[in-house]
């Protein structure tokens, strides 16, 4: 009885994969590459951390809607500023939703001694990417 207290509640595991990204470093994909960037990101990295089908369901739905909220803005605007502006709030909406449901699953991958993984690569390559094929989605949507 007096061994349960000292027992340790969050074990050593191995490895089930590539390790985690810190959901706080998606902002910055989401800042510049927008709502597509944000939600690939986070895609990825709940797979990273085995989230469960309806997470990873609800960060692609929020990715999507924030995309077609930019385009909504698109449709009905005409300056550049306008939306790529919403691209950016969109883009942050998202990461929020990323974060809210990513935060504590990394929390624990960390307690069991998983290192976080570098973000600067993928990041790039998101923000790049995802703006490029928004931009292209948009320029096709909105004429």
């Amino acid at each position: 009885m007096q061994d349960d207290l000292f027992r340790p509640t969050i074990r050593d595991q191995p490895a089930p994969g590539k390790p985690p990204w810190r959901p706080e470093s998606i902002v910055y994909p989401a800042f510049f590459g927008g709502p597509l960037a944000a939600a690939t990101l986070g895609l990825l990295n709940g797979h990273r951390l085995a989230l469960p089908t309806g997470q990873l369901l609800a960060i692609a739905g929020a990715g999507v809607a924030g995309f077609a909220a930019r385009a909504t803005v698109g449709a009905f605007t005409d300056g550049n500023s306008t939306v790529r502006l919403a691209g950016t709030v969109c883009g942050l909406l998202v990461w929020l939703v990323v974060l809210s449901l990513q935060r504590r699953p990394f929390r624990v991958a960390t307690l069991r001694g998983r290192e976080p993984a570098r973000l600067i690569g993928p990041g790039f390559a998101a923000a790049i990417v995802c703006g490029l094929l928004e931009a292209v989605l948009l320029a096709v949507l909105v004429r």
